[in-house]
């Protein structure tokens, strides 16, 4: 993807880009039933995944072709494809490891155990490590993915969601329990001062506009909360969709998208001028609340399902079966 380079002088402003696009839903792809949680986008091998509860789900972008079971899973989170190695590095919230697998044919190159329950997991490009969100067990680790070893642990608190890495190298994670943005120094393995998220219960989802040096953190309750990622001050909230788990961040075209699912609607946040505004909602479906964006087309996955209603003891509805499918939004 191609990074927009913003000048943050004193006595320059910011550069303005052209209005985002309009978005609107183009299609659905069918997939198996069952739960899923992240889903990312590989552009070398123009693929996508979706971390699913027993399996990793892969589709061929160019013909929409689904497997289902590219590799076996115990409660994936994660499906984070790794720069110049046609691997994909998949957590494991069951068993707690990381997985290294071979995006072609589905092989485990390596296994090693991170934490308990790793969730979310980002690439760091000039470190060359993935980091890796342990939510229950409430650390990160930091993994050598061409060894398949953990160089690092750093300690924080359970309830660690996604996070970012800015401009500096300093990583930012979201706290879902304490509702919260850490800013935390790799280098020094040495967490800061957590920053409490107004309005926020649940923060889950989090993007980094480097257009703007702005962190923006998602929130279960309907807000997304944006913090200078310069001075660690928060400096705005806005109001968007219920239910949303995470954010997925498109610099070249100046927009960040929300999934709510609560409420079925995709939040797009403009990032192309000189603050963060939320400029559209496009209706969805009830349930879509992660997904992952082709940098090259513009194009947005979000998985969905139909559910029944609640059991009348308060559980999880159940899916209806034959359901599951991708929603494609494209930009007009």
């Amino acid at each position: 993807m191609i990074k927009l380079l913003a000048v943050f002088a004193a006595t320059v402003a910011l550069p303005v880009f052209a209005a985002p696009p309009t978005y609107a839903v183009s299609g659905t792809i069918a997939g198996a039933d069952g739960g899923w949680d992240y889903a990312s986008v590989d552009v070398s091998a123009n693929q996508l995944y979706v971390a699913r509860t027993d399996a990793v789900m892969v589709v061929d972008l160019a013909t929409n072709k689904v497997n289902d079971k590219l590799s076996p899973a115990q409660k994936a989170h994660s499906v984070l494809p790794i720069p110049g190695s046609g691997a994909l590095l998949e957590t494991d919230g069951t068993t707690g490891l990381a997985r290294l697998i071979d995006v072609h044919t589905g092989a485990q190159r390596w296994a090693v155990h991170v934490g308990e329950k790793p969730d979310a997991a980002i690439w760091d490009a000039p470190l060359k490590r993935a980091i890796i969100m342990n939510n229950k067990g409430g650390t990160i680790a930091i993994l050598d993915v061409a060894t398949g070893k953990v160089t690092g642990t750093i300690k924080m608190t359970p309830g660690l969601e996604f996070a970012a890495v800015d401009k500096r190298g300093m990583l930012w994670v979201n706290n879902e329990e304490d509702n919260t943005v850490t800013p935390v120094n790799v280098k020094t393995m040495r967490a800061l001062a957590p920053i409490k998220l107004s309005g926020c219960d649940g923060a889950t989802g989090l993007a980094y506009a480097s257009t703007l040096d702005k962190i923006v953190s998602v929130c279960g309750s309907g807000v997304a909360d944006v913090t200078d990622a310069r001075t660690r001050k928060q400096i705005a909230s806005i109001t968007i969709g219920k239910g949303a788990d995470a954010a997925i961040v498109d610099n070249v075209r100046g927009i960040i998208a929300v999934p709510c699912g609560d409420d079925g609607v995709l939040e797009i946040l403009d990032i192309s001028g000189q603050s963060v505004k939320r400029v559209a909602a496009v209706v969805t479906e009830k349930s879509a609340r992660t997904g992952a964006i082709d940098p090259a087309t513009g194009k947005i996955y979000l998985p969905a399902a139909t559910f029944g209603p609640v059991d009348a003891a308060g559980g999880r509805p159940k899916m209806v079966s034959g359901s599951f499918h991708l929603i494609v939004v494209s930009p007009n």
